[in-house]
Parts: C-alpha cells; structure tokens; sequence
C-alpha cells in the first residue's frame, strides 16, 4: 500500500530541497528515489535515463515482486521501445511532470505494450517527471501505483508540479556534468540497436513514405487524432493511410501492427 505523501507545500518544499544535499554524491540516486516516494505516494518508483537513440539504462528503482520480473524480462528485452516513457524521452522535448493518461495517446489496454508487459506489472497508473540534460540526454523518474491503490490525483499532480523545478535542478546539477554511473545502472541492452533499426524500418520496404509515418506513430500508440495532430493532417485523411498501411501489413488493427513488429524482432534473432 501507498505510503502517506507531503501534505502541503511546505513540506513538499522541505522533501524537495533536502535532495540537493546529495548532489555530486554516489547515493544521489537513491536519494531521489526517496525523495519521490515522500512527495508523492507510489508503489513503484524509477529512475531511468538515456542518451539520444540509446537503451534506457537503471539508476535507481524500488519496485514490487509482480513488477520486477517483467522489468528485467521484456522490459529490458525490448518492450521498452514502444514504453511511452521511453518513447516521450526519445521522439519528444518534453520536460516536466505527466500523467500515463497524458503521454500515451491511445488507449492503454489496447496495446501491444499492456500485452507485452504493462499488464504483467499489477500497474493502474503512472506519473512521470522528465528532465532534460546536456548533450541530448534525458532522466525519466516513473511513479507507479498497483491495483489496490487509487490513480493519481490533480490534487498530487499540482503539489509535485509546484516542486518539479528544485527536482529538476538537482538531477541536472548531479548528472549534466558526468556520465551515467556504471554502479548504478545496469548494462545497455545488447539489442538496442538491432531494434531500433527494426522499427525505424518497420513496413518501409512496402509503405508510401506518409503511410510509413502513419505506422510508425501507430507502433507508439497514437490515435488517429493524436497521428493527425503530429502530422498535421485532418483525422479523416489520417485515417485513409491507416486504412492502407493495415491492408499492406495484412492486419485490421492497430495491436496487430504492433504484434506484427513484436513479431519481427522475433524472427530476426532466429536468423542472425
């Protein structure tokens, strides 16, 4: 169960500011961990970061047991490419607070992310905090609540979001200047460059260029009003391509898209 977080924004202020203590130090990670879960309260907490086009890479994290296995599983082995944590750090400048139901622009249970692995965690929500570094690297810090606690509320958001400045000053006090610590991460997935490769070329070989970007904002979850507005085109017009791009695919949905790239990946490394 959750624990109780701040309560005001004095408190939340004092949390907050006690975490510059710790920058320049080896235990800043898990420094910033706890200063999270006293904000806000969480059952999993993480904190993930990576260079541009790079693997996500631990630096700190308190997850539960059911979580866990399915972090170091397919996590890690490569459903992260369609995380929207690590899809906002990597296709996105965004840098603050947001909600799961913010960043992930289609719906959740419908993915092939919730199949692959979201759905394993026990999760119900998550918030995160992005925070952008020198050289075109990124934190993401994700707070997570499993099924016997409530979603995130505005009242948590707001709090955190009045804080998220002093947070963000330390993580980029402690890390702009340095690389990631080898101690505190785990190692690059060794197959982060074969799939990012295998998405970036996903259907290329038989797609229009447009529908090409039509299918690769469908392997990140969007909608089609969420792929228009990207591509700055009418949802209508959106539609028709996604429409060609599933006849060309030879699927009717976009979970099938997403499984047919899952699937991709699989038959790669029984070839290579």
């Amino acid at each position: 169960m959750v624990q109780t977080g701040a309560t005001d924004v004095a408190s939340a202020i004092e949390s907050a500011s006690g975490l510059i203590a710790y920058v320049g130090k080896g235990g800043f990670p898990a420094a910033l961990v706890r200063t999270m879960r006293l904000l806000i309260p969480q059952d999993s907490s993480l904190v993930l970061g990576a260079g541009h086009g790079g693997a996500p890479v631990m630096l700190a994290e308190q997850m539960g047991k059911e979580e866990r296995p399915s972090f170091f599983g397919p996590y890690l082995s490569g459903a992260y490419m369609l995380a929207p944590g690590y899809r906002t750090a990597q296709d996105t400048d965004f840098s603050g607070i947001g909600l799961l139901r913010d960043i992930f622009p289609g719906d959740m249970k419908a993915s092939k992310y919730f199949y692959s692995y979201w759905g394993h965690t026990g999760m119900i929500d998550e918030l995160f905090q992005f925070v952008r570094l020198d050289n075109n690297r990124v934190i993401w810090i994700c707070a997570g609540r499993y099924e016997h606690s409530r979603r995130f509320q505005k009242s948590e958001l707001k709090l955190l979001t009045m804080v998220e400045p002093l947070i963000r000053e330390a993580v980029g006090r402690h890390w702009n200047d340095r690389p990631f610590d080898p101690d505190d991460m785990q190692e690059k997935a060794p197959d982060h460059d074969r799939f990012r490769r295998s998405m970036d070329d996903f259907g290329a070989s038989i797609l229009s260029p447009r529908e090409h970007e039509v299918c690769q904002l469908l392997l990140r979850g969007h909608s089609s009003k969420s792929a228009a507005r990207v591509l700055t085109i009418s949802p209508e017009t959106e539609r028709i391509h996604r429409r060609r791009v599933y006849g060309k695919l030879n699927v009717s949905s976009q979970v099938e898209v997403m499984a047919r790239f899952m699937t991709t990946l699989t038959q790669s490394d029984t070839t290579e």
